[in-house]
C-alpha cells in the first residue's frame, strides 16, 4: 500500500501535493540516519581504500545533490580519491575533487569512460549523484573480499531507495537477448555473495577489466542493461547483501528529469542492437 502511495506521489494523480510530502520524508530519514551515523559511526581502516580505489561520479543538473553525496562520502572517507564528471549546462566547482567538464549532455556512458580513463587505482567505485553514504557503506570489507577473490570483477551492493528503504532485486534481471553463458552459474556463493549477470549501478569494479568492456558512447541514458548484458560471459558478477548506500531521487527536478526521460533515440539504438 505505501509503494502504491508512493508512486502516486511521485508521478500519478497526488503530484501536486506529493513534493513537499516526499521531500518531508526524505529529508526525515536522512536526518535519521545522520544521527544513527554519528551514534555509531565506524571505526573505518581508510588506509587500503585511500591506496587501491577511486569514486567515479557521473553527475548531470544536480549540482546540491552531487554536494550532498562528496560531502558524506569525505565524512567517512576524507582522503578517498574522487573523479567527476559533469556535462550540466553550468558545470559544478568543489575542492579536493577532480572535476572533468564534458559537452552540455554528452550522455552517462560517454562520461563514464571519460571518469574511468582518469582511474588510476586498481579498484573504482561507481556512483550515481544522488546517492548518500552512511555508516554501511563499508568499503574497506568490500575491498578486502575483492582483494582476495581474484576471479571478481564487479562487486555490487545494496541501493537502499528513499524513503520507504525499498531495494530492487537483480538476481533474475533481465538481460537483452544473447547466447553468451554467464561465467558462473546465476546463485553460485562465493564468499558469502550470490553471482549473478546484473547489479544496481553501485558497485566496486576492477579497473583494468571493465575498461577493456567499458560503456556504448551511443547510448545517453539507458546504459545499465547494455552494460551488463555485454559483461556477461566476460565478467564475474557478485551482490555483496553488507555493502549498502542510500539513494535520494529526484522526481520533482524537472529539468533533470526531462532529459532522464528523453531516451526514445536509445530505444531505438538498443532495438537495432538487439532485436534485429
Amino acid at each position: 500500500m505505501f509503494k502504491r502511495l508512493l508512486h502516486h506521489l511521485k508521478r500519478g494523480r497526488l503530484t501536486i501535493v506529493g513534493k513537499p510530502i516526499f521531500m518531508f520524508l526524505v529529508n526525515m530519514e536522512l536526518l535519521y540516519e545522520n544521527i544513527l551515523d554519528q551514534l555509531f559511526f565506524p571505526d573505518f581502516e581508510t588506509t587500503f581504500v585511500n591506496e587501491t580505489l577511486t569514486a567515479v561520479i557521473k553527475t548531470f543538473e544536480r549540482p546540491n545533490e552531487l554536494k550532498r553525496l562528496v560531502k558524506s562520502i569525505k565524512q567517512f572517507y576524507p582522503e578517498i580519491k574522487i573523479i567527476i564528471v559533469d556535462d550540466s549546462k553550468i558545470p559544478s566547482t568543489l575542492e579536493d575533487v577532480k572535476i572533468i567538464i564534458m559537452p552540455y549532455d554528452s550522455g552517462v556512458s560517454a562520461g563514464r569512460n571519460m571518469a574511468l580513463s582518469e582511474v588510476k587505482t586498481p579498484y573504482f567505485l561507481l556512483l550515481d549523484d544522488d546517492f548518500i553514504f552512511c555508516r554501511q557503506t563499508d568499503l574497506e570489507q568490500a575491498l578486502e573480499k575483492m582483494h582476495k577473490n581474484l576471479e571478481i570483477d564487479i562487486m555490487g551492493g545494496e541501493v537502499l531507495n528513499l524513503p520507504l528503504y525499498t531495494t530492487t532485486k537483480y538476481l533474475n534481471a533481465g538481460l537483452y537477448p544473447n547466447k553468451k553463458s554467464s561465467v558462473l552459474e546465476n546463485g553460485t556463493v562465493i564468499d558469502g555473495m550470490k553471482v549473478q549477470d546484473k547489479v544496481a549501478n553501485f558497485y566496486i569494479g576492477r579497473t583494468d577489466s571493465i575498461k577493456e568492456l567499458g560503456w556504448d558512447n551511443n547510448i545517453k541514458r539507458l546504459d545499465h542493461a547494455d552494460f551488463f548484458t555485454r559483461a556477461k560471459g566476460v565478467l564475474l558478477t557478485v551482490f555483496n547483501p553488507d555493502f549498502k548506500v542510500l539513494h535520494a531521487q529526484t522526481p520533482y527536478n524537472k529539468n533533470y528529469m526531462k532529459k532522464r526521460n528523453d531516451y526514445k533515440s536509445d530505444k531505438k539504438l538498443l532495438y537495432e542492437k538487439y532485436y534485429n
